[in-house]
């Protein structure tokens, strides 16, 4: 645990600066999906300096960023937990042989050899992360795209639970986690890819400590 918490530090603050350099992109991004004022780029950045000046472009910022921190800890935690729970409970089965299910005449082998670990610890990374932080994501949003009625996290919060309770903090839920799941699969399958071919290389297998294996 202490390496997977040191994993998480050295990468959160590249995602910390990433989000912060190129937080205007996704405003705008957010802007047009949600289909508020132009349906382009340069449209759209014209009529948020004008309307809020350039600290406009910034709007939600910080929400973003303090989303990010829990979301990228709460995946890696997961997916890690999970792959191992999920190639230690293969390794056991194919040890002590595995469960059967007869039906008359019929016997299933109930085998685990063709679930990929990796892809349930990617999918379960996706689903609890975006579960847990989905109601940042929501202020984010509201803060992006209507900086007049939700001037402020504090008051983006409260309007919001005064508005639909504790379930306006969960709108969009279902999309988001329709999206969520080929992506986390996707991008932890190629994570764990990349890790393993470079713990792997010859140069390199006597010089990695713990923390880089992770």
């Amino acid at each position: 645990m202490e390496s997977q918490g040191e994993e998480v530090e050295m990468m959160e603050p590249k995602e910390l600066e990433h989000q912060k350099v190129g937080f205007p992109e996704l405003r705008f991004r957010t802007r047009m999906v949600v289909g508020v004022g132009s349906r382009n780029i340069s449209g759209s950045f014209i009529q948020v300096i004008e309307q809020q000046g350039w600290q406009g472009l910034w709007a939600g910022n910080t929400i973003n960023m303090v989303r990010i921190i829990p979301t990228q800890a709460i995946e890696l935690g997961t997916f890690e937990c999970v792959n191992r729970a999920m190639t230690s409970v293969q390794e056991k089965w194919d040890q002590n042989g595995h469960p059967k299910v007869k039906f008359g005449s019929i016997s299933l082998d109930l085998s685990l050899s063709w679930i990929s670990p990796v892809a349930v610890g990617g999918a379960a990374a996706g689903i609890v992360s975006t579960l847990v932080c989905h109601p940042l994501e929501v202020i984010k949003d509201r803060l992006t795209v209507n900086p007049i009625d939700y001037p402020s996290i504090s008051l983006a919060f409260r309007k919001l639970y005064q508005d639909g309770g504790i379930g306006a903090f969960y709108a969009g839920i279902s999309p988001t986690l329709i999206g969520m799941l080929p992506y986390s699969t996707c991008y932890y399958f190629m994570y764990e890819t990349m890790k393993k071919s470079y713990c792997q290389a010859p140069s390199l297998e006597n010089e990695i400590n713990p923390t880089e294996q992770l």
